[in-house]
């Protein structure tokens, strides 16, 4: 049985929670603060500003197949439905991207427009947190956003009777992966009591780097090489109803410390590392990545460069490591794909890479040109999208902050496997995304990590 705690234009609001107070038009001022206690009233205005480069692009990206992402918290106790809704609330109010929806269509520039009495929808299911969670994130990202219609967010809650697993799903035009995890941490923040800051709304990437989208003299100066990519592009699978098979492993704390001493040792990262493994054990246990060079893109967080905090937004660059077949040593591999991350963070590679965007999306790009484009420039076998070390807290109140999955996220690519990373508690955990997953594969991983650090 799941609940649905959100606008009561879509859907009744079923079970015990009777008040549908939170769920009405809110005015102007919008109430956020302590649970319980004293409230600051925090104006929101009806901001709008056209959406950025990379923004755009994933506004029609997601129209062509949907690549909306999840992450998960698991957390020791539980609390109510009605506290939950609070908290997403004053989360609401603190990040101004999570109130917008999109104006626009394809052919033109779209805009974010703010929407006041648009609350973050809440879905309550009956199971086990422990392993019911990857079930409902599945579910998740195989049901689509309308993207004119705000919020562009959601959430969903398993609670059982000592621990609870919370799921946030964002449309990619508002949110990266780190955002969705300080999502998570503010509302078990907010939970805890804790006021939450309102923090201001982010211009786009281009104003970030003081550039103007599509000017000649930003295209000109950050061309992208005209070599074509390694490879074949990549292919979409078919439009269907099918659910993406999602798996999360954790390795233990011992592990995770020998796997980022010796990759300092050997000159790399806990990333690196990843990729080689993933590699590795790809080509173990799926017969179609043995025998050809295998292209794996990684998101590239470029929030110290932008200096934009723990706003919600999409502050990544991306670069993509190709492994021929001849390239075996675990550590020669890691080393490379350092290397291949290592150019994708720097303020010219970003400007490079806006630069193209700019110009498909500058000329009125549609749907089909969209997906083109990333068939094509971003092809890839496989995905490792790592989140890095989470610094937080991890007691909130009455609640433990165990563990985080994801991102989970899927873009119909033919064949394609991603594999989401977060470290927390100073544990890797390691999340499987895939229509076609092989078997085995995360546990493969696990072993080549366990040998490659011996």
């Amino acid at each position: 049985m799941s609940i649905n705690l959100e606008d009561p234009t879509r859907h009744a609001v079923l079970g015990s929670l009777e008040n549908r107070s939170s769920y009405t038009a809110r005015p102007r001022n919008r109430l956020f603060g302590t649970s319980g206690g004293s409230r600051v009233a925090v104006k929101v205005s009806d901001t709008i500003r056209p959406l950025g480069s990379l923004e755009h692009i994933l506004w029609l990206l997601d129209q062509n197949r949907s690549c909306h992402f999840a992450m998960t918290a698991q957390i020791a106790g539980s609390t109510t439905p009605e506290h939950w809704r609070e908290a997403l609330d004053r989360l609401q109010a603190r990040h101004p991207l999570l109130s917008v929806r999109i104006e626009g269509s394809p052919g033109s520039v779209p805009c974010f427009r703010q929407v006041d009495a648009a609350p973050i929808p809440l879905r309550i299911v009956d199971g086990d947190p422990k392993t019911h969670w990857e079930r409902e994130v599945s579910e998740e990202i195989a049901t689509p956003f309308d993207p004119n219609r705000a919020p562009l967010i959601r959430a969903v809650l398993i609670q059982g009777s000592q621990d609870t697993a919370f799921i946030l799903v964002a449309h990619h035009s508002i949110a990266d992966g780190l955002s969705l995890a300080y999502a998570i941490r503010d509302t078990l923040s907010a939970l805890s009591g804790e006021l939450l800051e309102p923090l201001a709304l982010q211009p786009a990437l281009e104003e970030m780097l003081g550039v103007a989208a599509g000017s000649a003299a930003f295209a000109d100066d950050h061309e992208q090489p005209d070599d074509p990519p390694i490879g074949k592009p990549s292919t979409y699978r078919p439009l269907d109803d099918a659910r993406p098979v999602v798996k999360g492993l954790r390795l233990p704390r011992g592990l995770t410390t020998r796997l980022r001493d010796r990759a300092r040792l050997e000159g790399t990262t806990v990333h690196g590392a990843l990729c080689a493994a993933f590699v590795i054990a790809g080509r173990q246990v799926s017969a179609g990545w043995r025998d050809s060079a295998l292209r794996i893109l990684s998101p590239i967080n470029i929030r110290p460069l932008l200096e934009v905090g723990e706003s919600s937004g999409v502050f990544i660059n991306a670069a993509t490591s190709t492994f021929d077949r001849q390239a075996t040593g675990f550590w020669e591999l890691a080393r490379d794909a350092k290397a291949a991350v290592a150019v994708g963070q720097t303020r010219d590679a970003v400007l490079a890479s806006l630069s193209a965007i700019g110009e498909i999306v500058g000329k009125g790009a549609e749907i089909a040109t969209a997906a083109n484009l990333a068939a094509d420039a971003f092809a890839r076998e496989g995905v490792l999208t790592n989140l890095g070390v989470l610094n937080f807290e991890n007691r909130f109140g009455d609640l433990k902050l165990e563990s985080m999955w994801g991102p989970a996220v899927v873009t119909s690519m033919e064949g394609e496997q991603t594999i989401g990373v977060t470290t927390l508690n100073g544990s890797l955990c390691l999340t499987h995304t895939s229509h076609t997953p092989p078997e085995g594969l995360l546990e493969a991983m696990r072993s080549v990590l366990v040998d490659a650090c011996q």
